[in-house]
């Protein structure tokens, strides 16, 4: 039953998750006294590129390019089986916490690699500061999951889900909330892309299907994300739990573009500080939690 369960939530998570953005869009537009676009227009952006051709660019490394777009979406695609979603199953006997981190990671750094692969300078650059930010996120979010594993006694989604109230554990959730804002590439952590200043960074020479699924990975990403997050205190079982988990989902989505209509773009050092600054508040959770608070 959990294998089904996992199966009817990665259709749920592939097919909203586009549409959640379409939400963000809409909600900073408004904020921004703007019209803004449908909320399908997202999932109206992605079919587009799904038919169109990818085209390799001459100086690139095929090897690494071409196999770039589908290693970044598999791997979130394959990381959503752990979590427990829509509906409460999930195949997380199969992997924990550290195993969806490690496929998140892997989908970034795919990303990365098939941007430096094409020889565009732009694309070097935004690949570059992309590296830098996964490096200061990780070392972060190392100490958060450290202090979570710490309180609830494993690193399992099945220990991690619901948390136990504790100091440790609310400072932890708190912490993975803005690791999960700042993860999801958001303003004004998106420096990797800063399309005014380098033109989408890591993405400018993608296109068509390879463009479309480099962006989905993205939007699944950030759906994966604010699901551990809510499941930190939803219920496991029940039927209340889907309806709360999908206004759940819109309520953070909502908060998250607020945030990031009324901030302007970090510079890549500006950024990587803050995530090493904030890092101390993963060692103090961890040390709460060591300690049994």
């Amino acid at each position: 039953m959990n294998a089904v369960y996992a199966a009817l939530n990665l259709i749920f998570i592939v097919l909203f998750a586009p549409l959640l953005d379409g939400i963000e869009r809409k909600v900073k537009a408004r904020l921004q006294s703007r019209q803004g676009p449908p909320l399908i227009q997202t999932w109206l952006d992605l079919l587009k590129l799904f038919r169109r051709p990818n085209v390799r660019p001459r100086e690139s490394v095929r090897w690494l390019f071409e196999p770039a777009p589908a290693i970044a979406l598999v791997s979130v695609l394959a990381a959503s089986l752990f979590i427990p979603s829509l509906l409460p199953g999930s195949l997380d006997t199969w992997g924990d916490i550290i195993a969806f981190i490690y496929l998140s990671t892997l989908s970034a750094v795919a990303i990365a690699l098939g941007a430096f692969s094409t020889g565009s300078a732009y694309a070097q650059i935004g690949s570059h500061r992309e590296v830098s930010i996964i490096m200061a996120e990780e070392f972060s979010l190392a100490f958060i999951v450290a202090a979570l594993a710490a309180s609830s006694g494993g690193l399992s989604f099945s220990r991690l889900f619901p948390l136990q109230l504790k100091v440790s554990t609310i400072t932890g959730a708190l912490a993975f909330a803005v690791m999960a804002y700042v993860a999801g590439a958001r303003i004004p952590f998106d420096v990797a892309e800063a399309e005014p200043e380098i033109v989408e960074g890591p993405f400018i020479e993608f296109s068509g299907k390879g463009l479309g699924m480099l962006k989905l990975s993205i939007y699944v990403k950030r759906l994966l994300l604010t699901t551990i997050l809510l499941n930190f205190f939803l219920p496991q079982d029940g039927t209340v739990r889907v309806l709360v988990y999908v206004i759940g989902l819109v309520i953070i989505s909502v908060v998250y573009a607020s945030i990031e209509a009324h901030y302007g773009r970090f510079r890549t050092k500006d950024a990587a500080r803050f995530l090493k600054r904030f890092a101390i508040v993963g060692i103090l959770s961890w040390i709460l939690g060591v300690v049994g608070w």
